[in-house]
């Protein structure tokens, strides 16, 4: 690390050159006044040369080693297909720098508990891409639940419905102008080829909805319980899970990735507890605490507050520069990444899976 909180901007490299890295990653770095992006890497020299002219960045490698033995940083941005979240984020963290890994924080349980425990050692953050968790309705219900006004919670139900059905048939090009391409689309086999992406909506959707649930309540999932449905594609496209939480609460996450591009997108969390109730809906804007004097309707948010998608880059430049605190950490990512295995587990054997002992 180069010591950047003791002075000057803080030196952020991005790994993976992709749709998300030169949609939401670049321009939040270029945006921040505390960063510099210093160098790039991709395999893949037509991604990574269109990124660097965009973004005006002077160093690019083909590999992550590379960039990271000859660049001194104090953070790194990782935005690589999902198979490869595991090796790429220990090369870094092993170097010593704060790391934002794009989600899911890996595909196996083991490997999410292994990053952990890696930047403990080395005494640096580790933040993963859940852009929800600096929704500032999320921020405020979380500290309502948190305090008690709905009481201990007791039943959960979730219901997750996103466009990205042709990402998962291998061809973004349907989506180019409603997920905005602006430098790179997604490559063909990114979401499509379950080698890659480990999943379909379970590790790119439900992945979200599971974080954001478990960062909001605190819970604990000990039983999963799921269904899946492939239809016409090699990963799936539609999941259900009923989920028994440490404690009693009980519960169901239901996904799909089947809304058409000309409709919204859905993502609504309803929380009971014994003294009241939380309604969340994400893409809307609104939420609303009900409790024994009333109901709590909290200010409306405009369109740009409800996905805050630049927030976790600048929660890792704050953090390179010693300030602030992880708003999504390593913890997270890794109830998250245990409850898709469960729920990918439990739909292959028909039977309940504990989380927790993946």
């Amino acid at each position: 690390m180069t010591g950047a909180a003791g002075g000057g901007a803080a030196r952020i490299a991005v790994i993976g050159c992709g749709w998300w890295s030169t949609y939401a990653h670049l321009p939040a770095l270029a945006e921040n006044p505390g960063a510099r992006t210093v160098a790039l890497a991709d395999p893949d020299p037509e991604r990574l040369t269109a990124a660097a002219k965009a973004f005006d960045v002077p160093a690019t490698f083909a590999d992550t080693a590379d960039l990271l033995d000859a660049v001194d940083l104090d953070g790194v941005v990782i935005a690589v297909p999902h198979a490869a979240h595991h090796p790429v984020a220990r090369l870094a963290l092993e170097r010593g720098v704060h790391v934002l890994l794009e989600k899911p924080m890996t595909v196996e349980p083991a490997h999410a508990g292994e990053l952990a425990a890696l930047a403990r050692d080395r005494g640096v953050e580790l933040l993963i891409g859940y852009p929800w968790n600096y929704n500032p309705h999320v921020l405020a219900l979380r500290d309502t639940i948190a305090k008690g006004v709905i009481g201990p919670v007791e039943h959960v139900s979730v219901l997750y419905a996103s466009t990205v059905r042709e990402l998962y048939r291998g061809d973004p090009e349907p989506y180019r102008k409603v997920f905005g391409y602006t430098v790179n689309a997604p490559d063909s086999r990114t979401y499509s080829d379950p080698a890659l992406s480990g999943g379909g909506q379970g590790q790119t959707q439900v992945t979200h909805a599971a974080a954001l649930l478990l960062w909001l309540t605190g819970l604990r999932p000990r039983g999963v319980s799921a269904f899946r449905a492939d239809f016409e594609l090699d990963v799936d496209l539609a999941d259900v899970i009923a989920v028994r939480f440490d404690g009693g609460a009980i519960g169901t996450i239901s996904s799909t990735g089947a809304v058409l591009p000309v409709h919204e997108e859905i993502a609504r969390f309803e929380i009971f507890g014994r003294d009241g109730h939380v309604l969340l809906d994400v893409n809307q804007g609104t939420a609303t605490v009900h409790h024994a004097g009333g109901v709590t309707e909290l200010p409306p948010l405009p369109a740009g507050a409800r996905n805050p998608e630049h927030a976790p880059v600048h929660n890792l430049v704050d953090l390179a520069l010693g300030r602030g605190r992880n708003g999504s950490p390593a913890e997270i990512g890794l109830g998250a990444v245990r409850f898709v295995a469960a729920m990918y587990r439990s739909a292959t054997e028909k039977t309940i899976i504990d989380p927790e002992l993946l």
